[in-house]
């Protein structure tokens, strides 16, 4: 009986993996996977007991949204997985939007996934001991446990109410330029942290 239970979740384990390695090779041929990210997601599917699901290596943007922030109705109006120019943010802003515009950087964040709570638990330990704090599991189901892994490198404040930028051109160089240092640091991070993990799971 605990074979055949056994079996079933292995089974299950291994069609999961199979369908987030596809996902992840198809989302790579369409261009739509972080190109800074892709290597190491790569090196992921060669692990046979470990996968990953949505991950990103982190991005300033400005986002569309109401007062609420209400996830039904946010949208990216400008995304950057890189440092961007005040010129860049600047022309964004001038374009017609409506509603609430958001400048915000968001760090690294990858969702790993295991079979069991030993691997589950091996990845959080892993992650917690290399900094990164802000890491759990968030789902846990036999065959399918996800921890979600991020940094802390973050910023958020509005910038704009429908066509009025509520920041003058000093103060927009000056959140510009704090956005793009959080994003160096998050890149220098991340390339540690890829290394990191390889080098302890891929064996």
């Amino acid at each position: 009986m605990q074979n055949t239970s056994k079996n079933s979740i292995d089974q299950k384990y291994d069609m999961i993996k199979k369908n987030h390695t596809n996902t992840l090779l198809k989302a790579i041929s369409e261009n739509k996977a972080d190109l800074l990210i892709i290597p190491f997601l790569l090196e992921i599917t060669k692990i046979p007991d470990i996968f990953t699901s949505s991950s990103c290596a982190g991005r300033i943007m400005l986002l569309s949204t109401d007062e609420n922030e209400s996830k039904k109705v946010s949208h990216f109006h400008k995304r950057f997985h890189r440092v961007v120019t005040f010129d860049e943010i600047k022309s964004a802003l001038n374009e017609d939007t409506s509603g609430e515009i958001w400048l915000k950087a968001e760090p690294f964040i990858f969702h790993f996934g295991a079979k069991d709570y030993i691997k589950a638990k091996e990845i959080l330990d892993f992650c917690q001991q290399f900094g990164l704090k802000k890491s759990g599991i968030i789902a846990s189901n036999e065959g399918k446990f996800i921890i979600e892994v991020t940094y802390t490198q973050f910023m958020a404040l509005p910038v704009k109410k429908d066509n009025l930028i509520l920041v003058d051109d000093f103060y927009l160089n000056l959140i510009v330029s704090k956005a793009n240092t959080k994003m160096e640091l998050n890149f220098k991070r991340l390339k540690y942290f890829e290394n990191a993990f390889l080098n302890n799971f891929l064996k």
